[in-house]
C-alpha cells in the first residue's frame, strides 16, 4: 500500500539524427526514480529493462505483434466516460521539465524559419527552468537534423488512482 503513496517520476527521453542517407534514433520511456527503475525502449526494438536506465541489470525484448493494438468501442457515450476518466486522472499529473535542443534544417529555408521562429516563441513565451528550448536552423537545402529532448512528469500513482476511481463511481450513477 505505501507503494502507491510514493512519488514517481516518469520521463520520456529520445533523439533523432537524420543525415543524408544515415538515418537513426531512439525513443525512451523511464518509470520511477531518477536513475534507477524500469525503462521501455519504443525505438528501434521494442525492449523493457530493469535497474540503472544506463547499465541495467536484466532486459528482454518484447516481439512485434500484428493487428490492431487497441479495439475502440464503437458507443459514443463509454469513449465519452473514458475521457472524463482520463481528464480526472491527468489533473493528478504534474509538470517537471521539457528539453528539446539540436540542429534542425528542412529542404525549404522557408519551413526551416518557421520552425525556428514558433520554436524561439514558445521557448520564449514558456521561459522558466522547466522549460529549455534551443533550436538551431540548417538553412543548407536538405533535410538534416540531430534533435535530443526529454519530457518529464511527477505523479504520486495513490493519488491519481483514487481520482480515476472517484470519478469512474460519479460516472456511473
Amino acid at each position: 500500500m505505501a507503494i502507491l503513496l510514493i512519488p514517481y517520476r516518469l520521463s520520456i527521453v529520445g533523439n533523432i539524427q537524420w543525415l543524408k542517407n544515415n538515418k537513426t534514433g531512439n525513443a525512451h520511456i523511464h518509470f520511477v526514480g531518477v536513475k534507477r527503475g524500469i525503462s521501455i525502449s519504443l525505438f528501434p526494438v521494442v525492449q523493457i529493462y530493469f535497474g540503472r536506465f544506463d547499465q541495467p541489470f536484466f532486459s528482454f525484448s518484447l516481439s512485434k505483434k500484428k493487428g490492431p493494438i487497441m479495439i475502440v468501442n464503437k458507443k459514443n457515450k463509454t469513449i465519452r466516460r473514458y475521457i472524463i476518466l482520463g481528464m480526472a486522472a491527468f489533473k493528478e499529473i504534474h509538470f517537471d521539465q521539457f528539453s528539446l535542443n539540436g540542429n534542425l534544417g528542412f529542404p525549404n529555408p522557408m519551413h526551416t524559419g518557421m520552425i525556428f521562429g514558433w520554436s524561439n516563441l514558445l521557448g520564449n513565451y514558456f521561459r522558466t527552468n522547466n522549460v529549455d528550448i534551443a533550436i538551431n536552423p540548417q538553412f543548407n537545402n536538405r533535410f538534416e537534423t540531430d534533435m535530443h529532448g526529454y519530457f518529464r512528469l511527477k505523479l504520486i500513482p495513490g493519488k491519481v488512482l483514487w481520482k480515476a476511481v472517484k470519478t469512474y463511481f460519479k460516472l456511473k450513477k
